[in-house]
């Protein structure tokens, strides 16, 4: 694969903050947190409650651990009736309205409502700074030409941002989400030739990938000089990231981010998303700006390294819409910078196993995450996508998984479709324990998502209506 520049050598930003000890980024975490504190305890009657419910004084915080055993935790739905009581952006925004330079929201797809946030100028640069960040670690240089495939402008943070973060850098941008359909996209790719990075979504790389072999056209091939591709939003099975990279002859790499991190939280950057004898590699976390706990989603306790937990996570320097103690729902597979073995001392999250608690269903007595399917669906090359719902039938719970195959797949009899089906099925029931009733339809009937995809409906709720 192609040499990556090393981004400590050629970044002095992020060589000091590798360069850290431990106690030196507490430190500098604890002196940044107090700073917060103390501003929102001016600026923001929402903040200034949470901490008169903790019992908190901001000149004497004396350490992380103390913050996090009193400071209260915040959640979406308290945020919503926040926004709802104090119109648009609740209490909780630590300016003057008259210093709101940007307006973001989050995506609405968790389907509770969509938090609004407030952004200072100095938001809206370090909104670029946290996209730059994880694509310099990456090896994206100035003058190297990015795809930005997620769709750009409108109110959400990832609307915004790469934008901003292309530009810092200095690469040559297109900016191809949202209008421009898959076909346009190869189209212009071609035109372009020399593509050197691409940023989707898991899913939409994953619909590129498949319009270029339908076009007969190997990635690798067709773009020699592709030194990086940059996935987010969505959790993956190592079998497709492993076709992934051997189609496109790079490295896959993968970024945690929200709109509550106000961009990226953190970045596999150039290693990419496997680690040591094939395993799933790190995210490494950018905690100089964002203070992230992984904590038992019943007890809130820490949770042991290796484990899964929630994320929680505390803005340190973010003026406009801060969230402090945010429980973000997002479950994922915490690692200590000492079992890391990456060379910083900062906190890692497994890659592409980070999923939604609330994603979660309960199927006839067993948990179930679609993020397992996935794993056991796409691990087949032979599919192109696929769509399920789980619903009642005399009074009975059935699962139904509507999978079309890849257009490569055209050609086969009906005998190998059975047995592709047949496997799929079986691999489901391996990963979940449920058993499937698995229909062929064609690509068409399913639905298309240009992001973040969401192929699973509960209608469990409708089956007992009278």
């Amino acid at each position: 694969m192609p040499a990556v520049a090393d981004p400590f050598a050629d970044s002095a930003l992020l060589a000091r903050f590798a360069g850290l000890t431990r106690p030196e980024l507490e430190a500098l975490q604890l002196d940044k947190l107090r700073r917060q504190l103390q501003r929102l305890a001016v600026t923001s009657p929402y903040y200034a409650t949470k901490m008169a419910e903790g019992g908190i004084d901001p000149d004497r915080i004396t350490s992380l651990d103390a913050f996090a055993e009193r400071f209260p935790t915040s959640s979406k739905a308290e945020f919503l009736t926040d926004q709802t009581e104090h119109p648009p952006f609740g209490a909780r925004l630590g300016i003057p309205r008259s210093e709101v330079a940007l307006v973001n929201m989050t995506g609405g797809t968790s389907g509770q409502g969509q938090e609004i946030y407030g952004r200072s100028q100095r938001d809206v640069h370090q909104l670029g700074y946290l996209h730059a960040l994880p694509w310099v670690m990456g090896g994206l240089r100035a003058g190297d030409v990015a795809m930005n495939c997620v769709p750009a402008g409108g109110m959400t943070t990832g609307g915004w941002g790469p934008g901003e973060g292309l530009r810092i850098i200095g690469a040559t941008a297109f900016h191809v989400g949202g209008g421009m359909s898959t076909d346009a996209k190869i189209d212009l790719m071609a035109k372009i030739g020399g593509m050197n990075f691409i940023y989707a979504s898991t899913n939409y790389l994953h619909t590129l990938t498949e319009g270029l072999l339908n076009r007969g056209l190997v990635p690798r091939d067709a773009f020699p000089n592709m030194h990086g591709l940059f996935i987010a939003a969505e959790g993956y099975p190592l079998e497709w990231a492993e076709k992934i990279e051997a189609h496109w002859g790079c490295r896959l790499q993968e970024g945690y981010g929200s709109t509550q991190c106000n961009g990226f939280g953190g970045s596999t950057g150039s290693a990419g998303v496997f680690g040591r004898d094939g395993a799933r590699g790190l995210i490494r976390l950018f905690e100089w700006e964002t203070m992230f706990e992984i904590v038992d989603p019943v007890t809130g306790a820490p949770t042991p390294s290796g484990e899964v937990g929630e994320m929680v996570i505390t803005n340190l320097s973010v003026e406009g819409s801060p969230v402090i103690r945010f429980r973000t729902g997002d479950a994922a597979r915490y690692v200590a910078h000492e079992d890391a073995g990456t060379g910083q001392v900062w906190k890692s999250i497994e890659a592409g196993s980070i999923g939604r608690f609330d994603d979660m269903m309960k199927i006839r007595g067993n948990n179930v995450w679609p993020s397992a399917i996935d794993a056991a669906v796409f691990a087949h090359s032979e599919v192109g996508d696929y769509a399920g719902r789980v619903y009642t039938e005399g009074g009975k719970t059935e699962v139904e998984m509507r999978l079309a195959l890849a257009e490569h797949c055209a050609g086969l009899d009906a005998e190998e479709r059975k047995r592709i089906l047949n496997s799929v099925k079986q691999a489901v029931k391996t990963r979940t324990n449920v058993l499937m009733t698995i229909i062929e339809v064609s690509r068409t009937e399913l639905p298309e998502f240009a992001y973040k995809a969401r192929r699973w409906k509960d209608e469990r709720q409708q089956g007992y209506r009278l």
